[in-house]
Parts: structure tokens; C-alpha cells; sequence
């Protein structure tokens, strides 16, 4: 229900900005991915823009103003596609047990991408001081290297080699 939810929310707001983008990994995207994809509720759509902008190097491909409760914005880069979503009902998810039957609670749990190089990706996330709260793990028989970052609302996205 919850990602049917969002797919619908998506398809039905008409962009106001939708720009095509280089799908390939570009100089200025932290993540080179084969390819991934993953959305969030977030309470200030425009920190989270920045943030995504300016430590993964995701571009803006496409912003939605609120309109029925709702604003959008889809960045992307490196192969990796990040769809923020501000709406007027979403609790933070410190509130998710009060918020039970309401599918629109702000974040995640954790969401991964398998990058092209591992050890550029790493130095890159440094380099941009992006929070590594756990790891970096190297690889092992049977577990991929691997490292976890933090966004600018507290979201977990674990970053792995190929």
C-alpha cells in the first residue's frame, strides 16, 4: 500500500522542472551505481535537497511545488535515483507508533547501492564529510565491502562494492 501510494502520489503530480539526465556516473555524483532507486517522507524538502545535492552530487531532475498537501522532488546522479516527498501528513518516525494505520511516516529503515568502485566512493564520501556511522567493512567470502553513511535527517543508506 505504502509504495503503491507513493508511485501514484509521483505519477500523478505534473512536473513543473523535469529535466533528462546523464544516466551515467558523472564527475560531480559520489555514488557511481549500476543503478538504484529509493524515496523518502522528509519534513524539510529543501535541506534534504541540498544535502543530496551537495554531498552525493545528485542533480534535480525534477520539483513538484506542494499541491494537495504534497511537494516533490527527484534528484539523480551516478545511477542512483532519490525521490524526496514533503507531505502535510507524514509524522516523523518518532511518532510511527502513534501514527500506526498512516502509511506516511517520515524515512526509512535503510536503503543500499551497489557502486562501481568502492574505494573511490569511500574517498569521495570523506572528502565531502559524509557521516560513516558504521564500517567501513571490507570484503569478505560471501559479504561485499561495504560502508553505512547518514543523510541530513537521520536515514541510513549502506554503500556497497560491487
Amino acid at each position: 500500500m505504502k509504495k503503491t501510494f507513493c508511485l501514484l502520489l509521483w505519477l500523478t503530480l505534473s512536473p513543473v522542472v523535469w529535466e533528462k539526465s546523464d544516466r551515467a556516473a558523472t564527475e560531480s555524483s559520489v555514488l557511481g551505481a549500476t543503478g538504484a532507486f529509493f524515496a523518502l517522507y522528509v519534513a524539510d524538502i529543501e535541506a534534504s535537497t541540498r544535502w543530496y545535492s551537495e554531498k552525493l552530487g545528485l542533480k534535480v531532475v525534477m520539483q513538484d511545488p506542494k499541491r494537495d498537501k504534497a511537494a516533490v522532488t527527484v534528484l539523480e546522479g551516478g545511477g542512483l535515483i532519490v525521490e524526496l516527498i514533503q507531505h502535510d501528513d507524514a509524522a516523523p518516525l518518532s511518532r510511527a507508533a502513534e501514527a500506526k494505520d498512516n502509511p506516511l511516516v517520515h524515512g526509512m529503515f535503510k536503503a543500499g547501492v551497489i557502486v562501481d568502485d568502492f574505494d573511490k566512493t569511500l574517498a569521495a564520501i570523506k572528502a565531502r564529510n559524509i557521516p560513516i556511522v558504521f564500517g567501513p567493512f571490507p570484503a569478505r567470502p560471501n559479504h561485499r565491502a561495504n560502508a553505512i553513511i547518514r543523510d541530513n535527517a537521520g536515514n541510513l543508506i549502506q554503500v556497497f562494492g560491487k
